[in-house]
């Protein structure tokens, strides 16, 4: 029996270390890119063309952050007339050489200044990126010190100037909702390796399954590590010029160019020593009024944070904040986190029955 909760165990680390390399990846892609798109704003592309080689290789002595800094990350679905919502939501704590990444599903049940209990993406329609920062300190207790927006309007042209991605669609994907967005949500996937477009990746992550949020967090996650593997391919480089011209019109930050260098660059250092730490929160999956929602676990989330992911919390934060979320009955539990004092219970408790039933043979 112990062997078998090792090599499970064994088994949740290699997801994990999984998990970290393509966050990790994908978000120096992300943090480089924006900071050459924004350096290269009012500058002449066909001069950054032609010294592409030498600026790759300078990202090799990329700066570090001296202190740790906290950094939220939102993708957000802006449409025509409409602000939109963050669709997907990260915070990021970087240090010189560690590197934590939280992901906050967008169903997550939160307390919104003003409005009430709602889904924390619904922060950002209300009040913007300033709102979601404010509703994302107040959940978990922490002083965010920088935000990054990607306009997803603007993801089937990055997409598209990328060549399109290749990635394998795990099952025949099928949906209609004529009154979706602008024009509508057509989304029409067969199963098998697919190269996606940008119109057919925007379906690939759009598509909801009964996992829900769930099921769609996995497969953004799938598809960004696919990104990543495109972005690495050395046909790549003569591309950047193209795609810092669309990256430019889909991100906003206040991070100074000087500051995103250096976010890559502890990034890079991290991922160099093995210090890349992931996590979701946790929570209980439960149905209110015919509307999905994510009920944290305040708990376990204080010790995700504080022992998973280093972030430095208030434990007193999370014991209040414990006492606003009651699931109900029907409500299914969900935690992809590593959680090794549990496995350690686990296993304790397996090892005394082994030696109780032993004693009861004699």
């Amino acid at each position: 029996m112990r062997e078998r909760l090792e090599e499970r165990r064994r088994q949740v680390l290699r997801k994990m270390r999984n998990r970290k390399i393509f966050w990790s990846v994908m978000l120096c892609f992300l943090i480089i890119g924006c900071s050459l798109a924004h350096m290269g704003f009012n500058s002449d592309f066909t001069r950054i063309k032609e010294d592409i080689k030498s600026k790759v290789k300078a990202e090799t002595i990329l700066p570090t952050f001296k202190e740790a800094k906290t950094i939220m990350i939102m993708g957000v679905d802006e449409r025509k007339d409409d602000v939109g919502r963050s669709d997907t939501l990260m915070v990021v704590n970087l240090s010189k050489d560690k590197a934590s990444l939280l992901t906050i599903p967008r169903d997550t049940l939160v307390y919104i200044e003003k409005y009430g209990y709602q889904k924390i993406n619904a922060a950002y329609s209300l009040g913007g990126a300033k709102l979601s920062r404010e509703t994302v300190e107040d959940f978990l207790g922490i002083e965010i010190d920088n935000y990054v927006t990607i306009n997803k309007s603007r993801f089937a042209e990055v997409i598209d100037a990328m060549g399109g991605v290749d990635i394998y669609v795990e099952r025949d994907m099928q949906y209609k909702d004529e009154w979706d967005d602008d024009g509508g949500l057509y989304i029409d996937l067969k199963q098998g390796i697919q190269h996606l477009d940008g119109e057919k990746a925007i379906q690939y992550v759009r598509f909801r399954d009964s996992e829900g949020d769930i099921g769609r967090v996995r497969r953004q996650q799938a598809f960004m590590k696919a990104c990543a593997d495109r972005l690495s391919e050395p046909s790549m480089l003569i591309k950047i010029p193209e795609l810092l011209g669309v990256a430019v019109k889909a991100i906003d930050t206040d991070l100074t160019s000087s500051e995103m260098l250096a976010a890559a660059g502890s990034l890079k250092s991290a991922e160099a020593k093995g210090n890349i730490k992931t996590g979701v929160v946790p929570g209980w999956l439960q149905y209110i009024e015919e509307i999905s929602y994510l009920i944290p676990n305040a708990e376990r989330l204080g010790k995700v944070m504080s022992k998973n992911l280093d972030f430095e919390v208030d434990k007193r934060h999370f014991e209040r904040l414990s006492y606003e979320y009651t699931p109900g009955n029907d409500a299914d539990y969900y935690d992809v986190n590593f959680n090794p004092e549990r496995d350690m219970r686990l296993m304790d408790s397996v090892e005394y029955r082994q030696l109780d039933l032993s004693k009861n043979e004699l």
